[in-house]
């Protein structure tokens, strides 16, 4: 690194705790640091003096002495960690026996740079305790890494699978170039299709942040000049994304609230003291946050502490069967219904904003919610039963009422954020429900409550940058500009005629399609996470439905039920959210757990089987 030869820069990186920081920051440090010669015998400042900057030993040597300590070599070369916290003195003595050379950095702009480094701020004052201690800790051994050690960390690792995984997003557009001829693309399309398959091969892969791809492929086109902006753009301005963005926003101000917090317990208080209803309680709170919380890994964080809260107030032993019903429970609860509601996953906006204008209008929330009805009553039936024949004869239990009581208590009254996200939820759905009488589309009644929680304070502007997932917006415009630019292209409609067979198993078997897709979904995710295949899966088959007469929601929404299917916990981003947050799995048994989840998938596949009759009863197929 040719920057590391400049002597101030080489002591930065060398300094264990410094080195954390990242380059950039560093850099800005640098205009602030001075140089400052010693003569041999000269005392830097006494115990009691001002606490006014951090110095680094250039050359030369250092020593601190704490009052009534002995004498000790300042560690790591570093003196005056007193400026970089609270301390106005020094607590100690520091001094050079034969002469030293220091790089001063004065105490405002060391605050200001620590002060976003809450870090580093911890492993100075640690340094500095180190030091008062007489020159160790218990935990020194974890709280020094070295130098190269430290740079390390700032380094991501390369695995074999990024290698393949580049490499297939340089040969696939090479590929697609060299092919295109011969598939009978126009040149506009031949390059677009390019572009779209190094975007997948990203998506495949799991090279970057998933939004980066979509951002990847807007810029490509745009710049190439492939479809007109306003086509590639349209995903800004899409209902799905403005209704993503509210929702988004008003199950930010129900959980900062707290008003999710209140309601589990209030079930817990009014439900019957059973085992039976223990369950039900952390199931319902699930089904309760799947409409209003449109992320699993956030339901799986809000309903994990209250299963680590039931299992102690309940004192059952971890990993007994009654412990491992609960936690299956709370893992069904957050994702068992998560296709059922529009506003529950964030995926589902992006099947949304793949459908007609037309159709979008067809699925607005109740909608959508009345045409997957069948599909939840049968995976609610099935699970009921899987459940009550797979954890029998379950030990009685009792929940204990008065703490729940207390915690409640502990709350008080509602808070007005509270009644503001409540009067949130209670218009959205008013408003959807009574959308034929005032004409007034969701996304654009969503966009008016979240303009009204800005406005009256409710939604602060601090969570509203920071607490919204703008990534997955992003993400979500980027899949409905890639899909629209596939239809100016006529891509959909060339694919379309290309997968014939497929269109007429859509149209002619639709169960025989529906196990063809299951067994492909299964293939694909053993190496693709789960929002890609939903994405990819998507934007293939539900032009293709379209164009052969099939009801695109309902492969897109059959593409999202079995596209939660999993076997092995690395397929499942919120199952290893869930290990983590359970201790990995120190308060349930995985084996007993892992094989009810394999039981599940097939509880999913019939559920679909099962919806048939119901969409052929709406007219959806």
């Amino acid at each position: 690194m040719p920057a590391a030869k400049d002597p101030w820069v080489a002591r930065l990186l060398a300094d264990p705790i410094l080195a954390l920081a990242s380059y950039t920051e560093l850099a800005r440090l640098l205009p602030y640091l001075e140089e400052r010669r010693l003569a041999p015998g000269d005392i830097l400042y006494h115990a009691g003096d001002q606490a006014q900057a951090l110095y680094l030993v250039l050359s030369g040597d250092l020593s601190l002495t704490p009052p009534g300590g002995a004498t000790q070599a300042a560690p790591d070369g570093r003196a005056g960690e007193e400026a970089s916290g609270e301390f106005d003195t020094h607590l100690t003595t520091a001094g050079t026996l034969d002469g030293a050379t220091l790089l001063v950095l004065p105490r405002a702009p060391l605050r200001a740079f620590l002060s976003a480094q809450p870090l580093l701020l911890a492993n100075l004052t640690q340094s500095l305790t180190r030091i008062l201690a007489g020159g160790s800790l218990a935990s020194d051994a974890a709280a020094s890494p070295g130098p190269a050690k430290a740079v390390a960390r700032k380094r991501k690792a390369v695995g074999a699978g990024t290698v393949i995984g580049w490499l297939a997003t340089l040969l696939a557009p090479a590929l697609v170039l060299y092919m295109a001829p011969q598939w009978n693309l126009a040149p506009h399309a031949g390059h677009f299709l390019a572009i779209f398959s190094a975007t997948v091969m990203m998506w495949v892969f799991n090279l970057v942040d998933e939004y980066v791809p979509g951002v990847f492929a807007v810029l490509t086109t745009l710049a190439m000049g492939l479809v007109p902006i306003p086509v590639m753009l349209s995903g800004l301005a899409s209902d799905g994304f403005l209704l993503a963005m509210s929702v988004l926003g008003l199950a930010t101000v129900i959980v900062a609230s707290g008003l999710s917090y209140r309601l589990l317990l209030l079930l817990l208080l009014k439900l019957p003291n059973t085992p039976f209803w223990h369950n039900c309680g952390l199931l319902l709170t699930g089904f309760m946050l799947t409409p209003l919380v449109p992320s699993i890994n956030g339901r799986v964080a809000l309903l994990t502490p209250f299963y680590r809260d039931m299992l102690e107030t309940l004192r059952l032993d971890f990993k007994s069967p009654s412990a491992n019903r609960l936690a299956v429970s709370t893992f069904v609860g957050a994702g068992l219904l998560s296709a059922v509601f529009l506003s529950s996953k964030s995926v589902n906006f992006v099947v949304f904003g793949l459908l007609s204008d037309q159709a979008q209008d067809q699925f607005q929330w109740l909608e959508w919610l009345k045409a997957s009805a069948g599909a939840a009553a049968a995976l609610l039936l099935t699970y009921f039963l899987a459940s009550a024949l797979y954890f029998r004869k379950l030990p009685p239990a009792a929940l204990s009422k008065p703490q729940v009581a207390a915690q409640l208590s502990l709350l008080g009254r509602m808070k007005d954020r509270e009644w503001a996200a409540f009067g949130g939820v209670l218009l959205f759905m008013l408003g959807v429900a009574t959308t034929s009488v005032h004409a007034i589309q969701p996304p654009w009644l969503g966009l008016a409550i979240l303009y009204g929680l800005l406005l009256f304070g409710s939604l602060t502007k601090e969570e509203f940058r920071e607490k919204i997932d703008w990534p997955f917006l992003l993400y979500l415009a980027g899949i409905v500009g890639l899909t629209a630019a596939l239809n100016h292209l006529g891509l959909t409609r060339l694919l379309a005629e290309k997968l014939p067979e497929l269109g007429d198993i859509m149209r002619g078997s639709f169960p025989l399609f529906v196990l063809l897709l299951a067994g492909l979904i299964f293939v694909i995710r053993l190496a693709v996470p789960i929002s890609a295949t939903i994405v990819i899966l998507a934007t293939l088959f539900m032009p293709v439905a379209e164009a052969h007469g099939v009801n695109p929601w309902v492969v897109g929404f059959v593409i999202l039920v079995l596209g939660e299917m999993w076997f092995f916990p690395y397929q499942c981003s919120y199952y290893q959210q869930f290990q983590q947050l359970t201790r990995h799995c120190e308060f349930y048994d995985e084996k007993s757990f892992l094989r009810f989840n394999w039981l599940s998938n097939g509880l999913k596949l019939a559920s679909v089987y099962a919806s048939i009759p119901w969409w052929k009863m709406l007219g959806l197929l």
